[in-house]
């Protein structure tokens, strides 16, 4: 039997009762090709699966993972249920439908460990907000909810249908806000997603240290402030000790004239993702359920003769 590669993988991720379920079923409905099966892994808090019975229909594999959260106390589960459907099942994609009460970025760590990454293709993620909630203390100051949004690519407010004026523009100026932004954000009403999402590739298209601002443009001049950002493929790690004093040199006088006036980052070192936010006074840093890529980005007053290759160079001196 022929090694497995690339098997594309799509983890549809969101707080409890936003649709996920709904969402896929209508993705595996609407499937178009007729090459090798589909599969599901699908995980529920509780012991008696609900989900899986819903998307057991047709030439679908469903694999449940009852009793807890795949990204943690599953987590062996998970990949050895991956493992065991790419050999039996040797589907032509996956979804990962976790838990309402998930932390993702976890899942995206396990998929990309040795001996995962060469079998599966992580494709963009895709996280379902419903805006009804978004105005509810428990939901915008959840750590979990924060981490699902975090690590989309693809941002969905689902249930549009049920949603009023003042809720659709509650979503959009909440996703407006969200740093990086997600490759795609976009309105939904009964779960129906554009089969396009699921070929999206969540890594950089430049994994080379293209100079870029927040937005993947080109330097940025404007408001009296000239900007300028780094990208770093997933693959790449920072020591988080030489990390912590290069950016905090960037915020003084010396590489950058006057100093940044700010330093905005998140950075994969080993063990966990950081963001970090460097100014003249700290270099203050949390972890962060960010999965995509390194990046950075800086703000200098305008019109400064910048080196900002010399910039980039001193924050890789922290690469491991």
């Amino acid at each position: 039997m022929e090694p497995i590669h690339d098997v594309p993988v799509t983890i549809v991720t969101g707080f409890l009762g936003v649709g996920k379920t709904t969402a896929i079923r209508k993705l595996l409905a609407e499937r178009e090709d007729d090459g090798p099966p589909w599969a599901v892994l699908v995980n529920e808090f509780g012991e008696v699966g609900i989900d899986g019975a819903l998307l057991s229909e047709g030439e679908v594999a469903v694999t449940e993972i009852p009793g807890g959260c795949i990204c943690c106390t599953a987590g062996v589960n998970l990949q050895m249920s991956l493992v065991r459907i790419l050999r039996e099942v040797r589907p032509g994609r996956v979804f990962i439908e976790p838990t309402g009460l998930a932390h993702p970025a976890t899942i995206l760590d396990m998929l990309r460990r040795q001996g995962m990454r060469d079998a599966v293709s992580v494709r963009a993620t895709i996280t379902l907000v419903d805006p009804r909630r978004l105005d509810e203390p428990r939901v915008r100051e959840s750590a979990t909810f924060n981490d699902q949004v975090t690590v989309a690519d693809v941002l969905v407010a689902n249930k549009t249908d049920l949603c009023t004026d003042e809720d659709l523009e509650r979503f959009r100026a909440f996703a407006a806000e969200i740093w990086p932004q997600p490759v795609v954000v976009a309105e939904a009403a009964h779960g129906a997603l554009d089969p396009a999402w699921l070929d999206l590739d969540p890594r950089p298209r430049q994994t080379r240290y293209v100079p870029v601002d927040a937005h993947g443009h080109e330097l940025h001049s404007g408001m009296q402030a000239d900007s300028c950002g780094f990208i770093w493929g997933p693959e790449v790690q920072f020591d988080r000790l030489r990390l912590h004093f290069a950016l905090q040199e960037l915020v003084l006088p010396g590489l950058l004239p006057e100093g940044a006036l700010r330093v905005k980052g998140l950075f994969r070192t080993p063990g966990a993702w950081l963001a970090i936010q460097a100014s003249p006074d700290e270099v203050a840093t949390e972890p962060t359920g960010w999965r995509r890529d390194s990046r950075v980005e800086l703000i200098a007053p305008a019109g400064e003769a910048i080196d900002w290759e010399a910039v980039r160079e001193r924050i890789e001196e922290a690469v491991i």
